[in-house]
């Protein structure tokens, strides 16, 4: 079984199948692969404990993009940061769209070269993990590792361990580095996983990798003090994540923290006396004004080790105080103290943006949440509008799309009142005429706008259900879930066809933010009202073809993310274009057509 939860709720029954809530490993993104080889030798020690705020794998070390670096899906790590390996590549896209059945190489993790010649008792270490929060890899899946000879030019494997179909504890693994035509400059050695190509499936995570020479067996033990959590949400665990900037916070949120609570562990053979650390410095700035900083704060000395230990520190009195326009919150919490292991994971740094919009979600999905076996499916969110204006009118919908295979996804907006009794939706309030359709990713996490036909005034309500009608006409619509939130009962979803409510028993919240007042800034690009062109290979690398569903001249332009046209053509229902000049990354396809002009995001590779 490759879905992480299969549920059933209720017992309404439309063309014989019954009403589906589910959710499904994420995929999502656009294809792409990076390949940054180097004749450049790296001498040991080779050392990367994911612990940098990139979620991509740092191109010092390794030749390949395609796993996720992130805190979202491992379980009980020993340091922020781990590398996620699935069946998605570097931007979320599965490596075989729908293939979730049929297990081959998917995610790999290949270092650059690295200098062996003349080493001696070199050994390759990491810890490992099945699946934490992801789709767990089943006896026929495996994690192996392939080491790569400069002699002949060959891989060879050298290492592997299966899955179990659960998810466990991280491990280690310690693996030598023997053999005459390995031990010279030009090694590498390269961490891959066997599994479904289709998705978020079969998933490990790998942590603490670690290459060097004059080791031994026993020299698996990672010692060192490092932040084993990313940075907590800076508003303490009420429901919202963000709210309107002009909102009192006593209207959102029920208590401000008076403190944030950080994780640390102090890993490994406890040294003499202890490490003194001194916890819990920390810097807090507004739209790049420094608030307060604090770095006179208490010495921390005790000897117990490998468990999850806490220290919190003071939200700024000042903090979030009157906000005059759209406000952005960066942290920096760090310890020091006693030197020892890698540093850069003795720092975690946090970010609060509070523009016009709610949201429930810590803007990652960890999961693809979808109502499967019927026609129109709906699903809706309570969010508590309380404080809102007459001016303060919604105006759409912010959204992340998961890929669960090559699909379109078509939708309404809609809001419905609260219920006179009972907590499911009531009345709906509003429907958009126009249908939408999903953008194409950029990224994994990437949210898109959504502006309603017109803007409605909510303000009469205290509390509104807001959400989509799936009209897709043959593929299920998957919205990003973020697993991580929990979200109070009084905040409940509900989903369902066009007669019945069900309450929700998946956990999270979706990546679905309501904002009022005005379009958000970051609206650049849309998805079309209508699905009129037709836009392949995406990505290309010599040549891209845009072909008009409708007859009638039209006008094409490929333009860099500056707005600067690069390229440009006219004609009538199809027109390619040769870009085999431009550099690679990712441009905007601007189309013209009567009038009408829609944006498509592209990527030359």
């Amino acid at each position: 079984m490759r879905f992480f939860l299969f549920v059933f709720l209720g017992a309404f029954s439309i063309a014989q199948a019954q009403v589906i809530e589910q959710t499904h490993p994420l995929s999502g993104g656009v294809t792409a692969h990076f390949n940054t080889e180097t004749t450049d030798t790296i001498n040991p020690p080779f050392v990367d404990d994911f612990s940098y705020r990139s979620d991509r794998p740092m191109q010092e070390l390794w030749s390949d993009q395609d796993v996720w670096i992130n805190d979202a899906v491992p379980l009980f790590q020993n340091s922020i940061g781990v590398a996620t390996f699935d069946g998605c590549n570097a931007f979320g896209k599965p490596y075989q769209p729908g293939n979730i059945t049929t297990n081959g190489i998917s995610d790999q993790l290949t270092s650059n070269y690295i200098n062996l010649q003349g080493a001696t008792d070199v050994w390759l270490s990491f810890q490992y993990q099945r699946a934490g929060r992801g789709e767990a890899p089943s006896p026929s899946d495996s994690l192996v590792v392939s080491y790569y000879s400069p002699v002949d030019s060959t891989w060879t494997q050298i290492w592997g361990e299966k899955g179990t179909g659960n998810a466990d504890a991280f491990k280690t693994a310690m693996i030598p580095v023997t053999g005459s035509q390995f031990l010279k400059k030009g090694f590498r050695f390269r961490l891959a996983t066997y599994g479904a190509r289709g998705g978020a499936y079969d998933v490990w995570n790998v942590d603490y990798v670690q290459l060097d020479k004059d080791r031994n067996p026993g020299d698996s033990v990672v010692t060192e003090p490092a932040f084993a959590r990313p940075h907590p949400l800076i508003l303490g665990n009420g429901p919202y994540t963000s709210w309107p900037w002009w909102l009192s916070m006593s209207n959102t949120i029920a208590n401000r923290p008076n403190n944030l609570t950080f994780t640390y562990r102090r890993l490994g053979t406890v040294p003499s006396g202890g490490w003194s650390l001194n916890l819990g410095q920390y810097r807090w700035e507004e739209n790049g004004i420094l608030i307060q900083q604090q770095t006179a704060v208490p010495v921390i000395t005790t000897t117990q080790h490998d468990q999850d230990l806490t220290f919190d520190v003071a939200v700024p009195a000042g903090a979030l105080g009157t906000l005059n326009g759209p406000t952005k919150v960066t942290t920096k919490v760090w310890f020091d103290g006693s030197a020892a292991g890698t540093r850069q994971n003795d720092t975690v740094q946090g970010t609060l943006h509070l523009d016009n919009y709610l949201a429930l979600d810590d803007g990652t999905a960890e999961r693809a949440y979808g109502i499967e076996n019927v026609s129109g499916s709906r699903v809706a969110q309570k969010f508590n509008t309380g404080g809102l204006g007459s001016n303060d009118s919604l105006k759409g919908i912010s959204m992340n799309f998961a890929w669960f295979e090559d699909s379109v996804y078509t939708f309404r907006m809609a809001v419905w009142a609260p219920a006179d009794s009972g907590s499911a939706p009531g009345a709906p309030l509003y429907l958009t005429d126009s249908v939408y359709q999903h953008s194409l990713h950029w990224d994994r996490n990437d949210i898109f706008h959504f502006a309603l036909d017109s803007a409605l005034d909510i303000s009469a309500y205290p509390a509104v259900w807001i959400g989509y009608v799936d009209v897709s006409p043959v593929t299920t619509m998957y919205v990003g879930l973020d697993q991580e939130r929990t979200l109070p009962n009084a905040m409940p979803r509900y989903y369902g066809d066009g007669f019945n409510w069900y309450p929700s028993l998946e956990p999270g919240a979706l990546v679905l933010r309501p904002f009022f007042r005005y379009t958000p800034t970051t609206m650049a690009v849309t998805a079309p009202a209508i699905d009129t062109f037709e836009i392949y290979p995406n990505p290309s690398s010599q040549w891209v073809s845009v072909a008009s569903k409708e007859a009638g001249q039209f006008e094409v332009a490929i333009q860099n993310l500056n707005g600067q046209v690069l390229l440009n053509a006219s004609g009538e229902e199809r027109i390619e274009l040769e870009i085999t000049p431009l550099p690679k990354g990712m441009y905007l396809i601007r189309t013209l057509k009567n009038g009408a002009v829609t944006y498509t995001k592209w990527i030359k590779i």
